[in-house]
């Protein structure tokens, strides 16, 4: 009688006794999301590309947005994009767990340029290898950026009117979970202006501001610790008509930001 008992309980164990591989949980996909800097490094001696964009994330795709900035060698005079219409640049990917998937269109004078990315992403960190139709191929990384809401300052330098002294500009900006900024700056030692208000937008970690007002644009890339930016005024600006130049900012840090 103790034996069947036993054989019984044996059985009924067996009937609820789970797998291994039931038992696992489910593998999660990557997430995309947010302000990303790219950079694509040649592995054929081109120069480095920087891509910076924000990406919305719905599932397994994400997208950058109409706002993405393309800068070969991370040089502002090269840049393009952030200018829809004339020109959009617009990265899409896919995530399958940790894999990822990044395609994105350059334009280009003798025909479109397809960059085809595939890596893996290790928290908020992507990496992996690219090839492109133009031939090109090499590595790249994707890096969360955090937001641009600061204070800044630098120096800026005209190309058009030079200055015997450059004028120093400091710049406060906000930023909104929309990645949409606004900011005010304060300029000193410049002959037209002496304060300008902007709106505009965080893409990555570089930035895009106008004054409608002034009639002011301001680009700007992170490099060497700071922002190298550009600016220019309208021809029909009320000051520093078709003023333009460059110049570079920091961030301002208290003793606790460290």
């Amino acid at each position: 009688m103790k034996k069947v008992l036993v054989f019984v309980l044996l059985i009924a164990g067996c009937g609820t006794a789970k797998s291994p591989e039931s038992a696992l949980p489910p593998t999660l996909d990557a997430k995309v999301l947010g302000q990303y800097d790219l950079v694509l490094t040649s592995t054929n001696g081109h120069a480095t590309t920087n891509i910076y964009t924000n990406f919305t994330q719905n599932g397994t795709t994400f997208t950058g947005g109409a706002d993405t900035l393309v800068c070969p060698s991370n040089d502002l005079s090269l840049c393009f994009g952030n200018d829809l219409p004339v020109i959009s640049v617009i990265p899409s990917g896919t995530v399958n767990g940790m894999n990822v998937t990044i395609t994105i269109i350059f334009p280009n004078m003798v025909g479109a340029d397809t960059v085809s990315m595939v890596g893996k992403a290790a928290g908020s960190d992507l990496a992996g290898t690219y090839a492109d139709t133009r031939g090109d191929a090499g590595t790249w990384t994707g890096i969360a950026a955090s937001s641009l809401g600061a204070s800044y300052s630098g120096t800026f330098h005209s190309t058009t009117n030079p200055l015997p002294s450059d004028p120093t500009i400091a710049l406060t900006l906000a930023q909104d979970s929309g990645f949409h900024l606004t900011g005010t700056a304060t300029i000193t030692n410049s002959p037209c202006i002496n304060s300008l208000t902007f709106s505009g937008q965080a893409i990555g970690e570089a930035f895009s501001l106008t004054d409608a007002v002034s009639k002011a644009v301001i680009t700007a890339v992170p490099t060497g610790g700071g922002f190298n930016f550009s600016y220019n005024f309208d021809s029909t600006a009320p000051n520093c008509a078709g003023d333009s130049g460059h110049g570079f900012v920091t961030t301002n840090q208290s003793p606790w930001d460290y």
